[in-house]
């Protein structure tokens, strides 16, 4: 189902790649200005645009650009402490299921296996999975470490397990 979007949506989708663009926003609240304004200056910063030009092409000054870019280096770090660690965790916690899954399903081989050198095989590639997993172990070891000892997460604390 399509939903209806306003002339002034319209006209921002349309309008997205123009850094000149800024007229016709009085219906938006202050907000969604400020939202659109910031993602403008990341998207001219990321084009290798200088502050200045940033402003110049925004229509805003330049005390204004260098506090967006503040805001938004604040919040790519806060991003970076909070689900940068929690997406590596989950990550790793991935890796271990689909270790033990592929061990069961080598397991279930080995009961299935006639002759002696593939069950050899087996039982080294299982030995090999079992390595591999203890060293996932390892990094969520270090990554708890990390998280303990670092202040700032101990008040939001993700812990991997």
């Amino acid at each position: 189902m399509k939903g209806k979007q306003t002339l002034v949506e319209l006209k921002t989708i349309v309008n997205l790649q123009n850094p000149e663009y800024d007229d016709s926003f009085t219906d938006l609240p202050n907000q969604d200005k400020i939202k659109f304004r910031r993602d403008r200056v990341n998207r001219l910063r990321i084009r290798g645009y200088t502050n200045v030009e940033i402003s110049e092409k925004i229509g805003c000054s330049l005390s204004t650009v260098e506090k967006d870019l503040q805001i938004i280096r604040e919040r790519s770090k806060k991003w970076y402490k909070d689900e940068s660690i929690k997406d590596y965790c989950e990550s790793i916690q991935d890796c271990i299921i689909f270790y033990d899954n592929a061990i069961e399903d080598l397991q279930i081989l080995y009961h299935e296996a006639i002759e002696i050198k593939e069950k050899l095989e087996i039982l080294d590639k299982i030995s090999e999975f079992q390595e591999s997993k203890l060293s996932l172990y390892s990094h969520t070891q270090t990554v708890q470490n990390f998280l303990k000892n670092n202040e700032s997460m101990q008040l939001g604390g993700i812990y991997c397990e």
